[in-house]
């Protein structure tokens, strides 16, 4: 098996899922040195008869006996939703590092069981495909916010809502949009990359309160549109909205903190106005009743990057170098956790605390796809 002490210069990877994510995935392989694509699996005999011819690898109807093959020391799981803690767990426990697309899981409770699986096994790598984190202009957004240059965070701001989608994308599979096959809608399915960065940047919300629509804009069992409040520790709040029925969507986040704002919405810049001082200590302190403390307005450039590709070279460097993961596996379940907690939110009209309660979540998924299933036999 690879190991982190850099025994080896190549990392055996098998592919589970062979569908239209993880062709992109095995495209991608030809132009990483430091992999051996050796197999691949899938239970769809067409998508597995495709990966084998093109790429020469070892089939595999089964996920579970690709990782009990001994052919591999890594594994990318491109499966759907349902899949991905199932196998990352036997993956770890079979020795192998993981990398897994998103989300991690559907719910937060099975992605905390794959935690403990992978905090069990620290030699091993657990990687989450969430690219955004490889781009230059998040990556020094992050920088920013630790170095504390926008102070203590206020407010945050995200709509998001160029997820468009057609009624003949989600009549294009049967799984597709139904509680049953992917666990959600937008944001299980469009939006695990943006609450992964929301929490990225700003942290976990304590208490989350949504109002979300079960196919508002198609004819869909999921959630297409989505409003969030957010409260934070601390006092900071935030606002999340997000829809796959809006054309042309928006793409607006802010960040607000004591020392002035930060603007994310603009390509490859990050435009913020910064106070000369704690504009919360200004508020107080100035004796002038229409006074406005002293502003700059700052603007950085940011090159192009961010890709799924990013992340297999972070992945590789991890396992074969001991570099540390830009997206580790065990943050996935925070993004988890956040849809959870708004679609429980929405449908029961509550606020609800996180961490959630994960029994009670996985018995209002299981409530969802029962009347699902009776809906649709007529019942």
């Amino acid at each position: 098996m690879a190991e982190s002490s850099g025994k080896s210069d190549k990392i055996r990877v098998g592919v589970i899922g062979c569908g239209g994510m993880a062709q992109g995935h095995m495209k991608v392989f030809g132009e990483l040195p430091r992999y051996q694509f050796t197999a691949a699996s899938d239970n769809f005999a067409a998508n597995l008869d495709k990966a084998v011819a093109t790429y020469g690898v070892k089939g595999f109807a089964d996920g579970h006996e690709l990782i009990k093959s001994g052919l591999c020391d890594a594994i990318v799981i491109a499966t759907p939703h349902y899949f991905h803690p199932e196998y990352a767990l036997a993956g770890l426990k079979a020795g192998l590092h993981v990398l897994t697309e998103k989300p991690v899981s559907v719910t937060a409770g099975a992605a905390a069981e794959v935690n403990k699986a992978a905090l069990a096994n620290p030699q091993l790598r657990y990687a989450a495909m969430f690219q955004f984190r490889s781009s230059p202009r998040l990556r020094k957004a992050k920088q920013i916010i630790d170095q504390g240059t926008l102070g203590p965070i206020r407010r945050v701001q995200w709509t998001c809502t160029g997820w468009f989608r057609t009624q003949a994308y989600y009549n294009s599979g049967s799984w597709r949009a139904t509680w049953a096959g992917e666990g959600g809608g937008v944001l299980l399915n469009q939006c695990p990359h943006n609450l992964d960065v929301l929490y990225w940047l700003a942290g976990q919300p304590k208490r989350i309160t949504a109002h979300i629509t079960l196919g508002k804009y198609h004819n869909i069992e999921v959630e297409d549109d989505v409003t969030a409040f957010l409260e934070y520790p601390g006092g900071a709040t935030g606002v999340f909205i997000t829809s796959t029925g809006e054309a042309p969507g928006s793409d607006v986040f802010e960040i607000i903190g004591d020392r002035g704002k930060m603007n994310l919405s603009a390509g490859n810049r990050i435009e913020m106005v910064l106070a000369d001082e704690s504009i919360n200590d200004f508020c107080r302190s100035t004796p002038h009743a229409w006074a406005n403390p002293v502003t700059n307005k700052v603007t950085v450039e940011t090159p192009d990057g961010g890709s799924h590709k990013a992340i297999h070279e972070n992945f590789i460097a991890s396992v074969l170098d001991g570099a540390p993961l830009i997206a580790p596996g065990v943050e996935g379940i925070h993004s988890v956790e956040m849809a959870n907690a708004m679609i429980m939110s929405g449908l029961t009209g509550k606020g609800v605390d996180l961490p959630i309660d994960y029994a009670a979540y996985d018995r209002l998924l299981a409530d969802l796809i029962e009347k699902a299933k009776a809906k649709k036999a007529g019942k």
